[in-house]
């Protein structure tokens, strides 16, 4: 109920409709009632629209919320594991948490397998902290090594973070960066009015005419001259294309997501999970010479004990099975950081030290022959992921500082290129999308993952170990010119995606591991899987519902769509803005009385606005070009301004002409004023698709009819029957002896077709 009276607030407390109110509150006592209780009637009703707009563009946006919602692991009492939301978990609860998680309640430790979690959101420190049993857990920290069983002693608000919470729930409109821009126009836009509202009562005022007269005049002007429905309309598009977005399974979790698609020129993406399948195979176990004989079961041992569920443990689980009866001593969980694994166990009365890792960092402190290195680079070079299995003497050090390891084998994966991902590579560069890959595997492997995907310059290849030993200055030219980055850390990667954004490039990162979730809040579209890790997926901009990096295009084709509509509407309340101005200007200047009464603007703004607004909601609009959010005050107000004033002119000769003409029918010359008003406006609704080059298909002229339909339908009730007439303020056009004018009007269209033909050979 709260948030209904802060929306509706919001919505009255607008400049322009406290304006019109009070214009309303003149009118009324002047003795206007008929025009006051309109206008007041109009405004009101369009706040109203407004309102309940935004009440379903927030329950709209509250559905993909919970589509997106976390889920946390619950134990039951029977022993078995349910999924529930976040906010169903009670004290006392017992939950299962694992690498890439969230921890969604503070709680305490009841085991531990090596847990590491990243409490930054609390204390602003990134490093990772170890987890023993008896220690507290606190919500919204993120898991980054090992698992645990926590038991939960306080949730929501309780937690402590629980207010920060709490305030994050509150609902609050989402404002995309082009809506703040429209939000700016609208109100230089009001104070403009108020400048026009004095010269209107000072030029009447000297001319002699009347209060009424002048307050009717600056109510007119306003209502004009105020785009008041634009941001409505960008955020009704906005919040309705979010729902489309979700039915191609790629889920918007910021408005603002849909511009940044539109703004996209680099897009950062892991390997695996992202061009490769997320189901990782176990290939072999290659043993080098002098290996025990029971190093599979070691190996195996260590992927049970280590893995946490990720998919590369699950792998190895699958090929190396772990045999019965052994005792675990201690385990090293794996982490982004360490790239790393290990346990000690026994195993009858052996105790062994073994390790299992990237060859890269487990080498430093397990030698490689270069015999075994170059072994390991030839598989590389096929795609292949290979891990090194290498044993340690020493059965007391702590795991974390092991030395003198001795190499004993090579476990080798493998996953396939996700089908489709060449394609969607192909769509990205020929939109000018530059594709990076940022990985924790092998230079080899990614880059030949990379050149099969069809990557651009994919043999710019750089490690993370390389990119260490640079300087700022060297750090930024190869960072510009390299295009995978292999055996990176996770630091290392928000490092990249910030050096990206430095060199003005609108940046996106796709990942799905909690090693992303740095990069993906650096990023200015962070784009996640859905069964990535929740901390990871809870930052992100986007999510991928269906676990496609296909499903990437199909957004980014839907919000260009939608960016098309916002633009071309932009474009008809810019038209009508300015040839408003033009014909109010001419009047005030030639000391003419303004044609147009309030309930005029409201009939004109049904064909100019509303039904345009409603046709491209549900029929949005196909570009043949990329649109740019940064250009839209070139793209919308540049190339319809010419247009517009085209319109002002013709509609201000037609109307003097007339009013020559015909001096003594007022409201004749009113009436027709408007209903040629009205044609440039409507003619307009069809001109704009021609300047903006969008797809003339089935579904378009399908839209435009029913758009033709509709206004023949409103014209006729309009001018049909007394009482519609009588409410808009109409009588009988005055049309005798004006056929010279059609003239005017027809060379006025030709000219505007010139323009717009024009117009659309500059877009590309």
């Amino acid at each position: 109920m709260k948030d209904f009276f802060t929306i509706v607030w919001r919505n009255f407390k607008q400049p322009i409709v406290i304006a019109i109110l009070v214009l309303a509150a003149a009118l009324l006592l002047l003795g206007e009632h008929r025009d006051a209780w309109f206008v007041s009637f109009v405004i009101i009703v369009n706040t109203l629209f407004g309102i309940i707009q935004e009440l379903r563009a927030k329950r709209a946006l509250r559905k993909l919320e919970l589509m997106s919602a976390p889920h946390a692991r619950r134990i039951n009492e029977d022993g078995t594991v349910s999924d529930v939301l976040f906010d169903q978990l009670v004290i006392g609860d017992q939950i299962d948490v694992r690498i890439g998680d969230e921890i969604p309640a503070d709680g305490t430790i009841l085991s531990s397998s090596g847990l590491e979690v990243n409490e930054s959101m609390l204390t602003g420190e990134s490093a990772s902290i170890e987890k023993d049993k008896g220690v507290v857990v606190y919500a919204s920290s993120s898991v980054v090594a090992g698992s645990a069983f926590v038991k939960i002693s306080a949730v929501g608000a309780e937690t402590r973070v629980g207010g920060m919470t709490e305030k994050l729930k509150r609902y609050t409109p989402e404002v995309t960066p082009l809506q703040r821009s429209i939000g700016r126009i609208i109100t230089v836009m009001t104070y403009g009015a108020l400048a026009l509202a004095a010269l209107i009562a000072i030029v009447y005022t000297l001319s002699g005419q009347d209060a009424v007269k002048i307050v009717k005049t600056i109510t007119t002007a306003a209502v004009t001259v105020v785009p008041e429905g634009l941001l409505l309309a960008s955020t009704l598009l906005l919040a309705f294309g979010s729902l489309r977005l979700a039915q191609a399974k790629v889920l918007p979790q910021k408005l603002a997501a849909i511009e940044a698609m539109a703004l996209l020129n680099i897009l950062c993406v892991d390997k695996t999970g992202t061009l490769t399948s997320d189901t990782i195979e176990f290939t072999a176990l290659e043993l080098f010479d002098g290996a025990p004989k029971d190093l599979a079961e070691l190996a195996g041992i260590t992927a049970v004990e280590t893995s946490s569920g990720n998919a590369t443990g699950d792998a190895m689980v699958a090929g190396l099975p772990a045999p019965d009866g052994y005792e675990i001593i201690d385990r090293l969980a794996f982490s982004s950081e360490r790239k790393f694994s290990g346990v000690r166990v026994k195993m009858g009365r052996n105790v062994s030290t073994v390790c299992v890792g990237a060859p890269e960092f487990l080498g430093h402190v397990a030698p490689l022959s270069d015999a075994q290195k170059n072994r390991i680079a030839e598989l590389a070079s096929g795609g292949q992921r290979v891990l090194l299995v290498a044993t340690f003497g020493d059965t007391k050090a702590d795991l974390k500082t092991l030395k003198k390891g001795v190499p004993q084998g090579l476990i080798v994966l493998s996953n396939e290129l996700r089908a489709g991902v060449a394609k969607t590579v192909a769509y990205l560069q020929r939109n000018d999308v530059s594709v990076r890959v940022i990985s924790g595997d092998s230079p080899e492997t990614v880059r030949s993952v990379a050149e099969r995907a069809g990557i651009n310059n994919a043999e710019h290849v750089i490690t993370g170990a390389e990119l260490a030993k640079l300087s700022n200055k060297a750090w930024d030219r190869t960072v510009d010119e390299t295009t995978i980055f292999a055996r990176v850390l996770p630091e290392q990667k928000e490092r990249l995606i910030e050096t990206f954004i430095q060199k003005d490039n609108f940046t996106g990162m796709v990942g799905d591991g909690v090693n992303d979730a740095l990069a993906l809040k650096k990023a200015n579209l962070g784009v996640a899987m859905y069964s990535g890790a929740v901390a990871t997926r809870r930052i992100a901009d986007i999510v991928l519902l269906n676990n496609s990096f296909n499903s990437l295009p199909i957004g980014m084709r839907l919000g260009n769509r939608i960016m098309q509509a916002i633009e071309m509407i932009a474009t008809l309340f810019f038209h009508k803005i300015i040839y408003g101005i033009v014909l109010l200007m001419t009047t005030l200047i030639l000391g003419v009385v303004y044609p147009f009464e309030p309930r005029h603007v409201t009939f004109m703004n049904i064909f100019l606005v509303t039904l345009p607004t409603v046709m491209w909601t549900l029929f949005p609009p196909i570009p043949t070009y990329k649109i740019s959010p940064k250009r839209f005050w070139w793209d919308t107000l540049a190339p319809v301004a010419p247009i517009a004033a085209i319109s002002g002119v013709v509609v201000a000769l037609v109307y003097l002409r007339l009013l020559a003409l015909h001096p003594e029918n007022i409201e004749g010359v009113a009436t027709s004023t408007v209903l040629i008003a009205t044609f440039f406006g409507i003619y307009l609704v069809f001109l704009v698709g021609k300047m903006f080059k969008a797809v003339n298909n089935r579904t378009a002229k399908l839209a435009r009819l029913l758009y033709i339909l509709i206004v023949i339908f409103v014209v006729t009730i309009s001018f049909g029957f007394g009482v519609t007439r009588d409410f808009f303020d109409f009588t009988v056009p005055a049309w005798r002896e004006a056929w010279p004018l059609l003239l005017l009007v027809g060379f006025a269209v030709l000219l505007q077709w010139l323009i717009a033909d024009r117009v659309a050979k500059t877009k590309r």
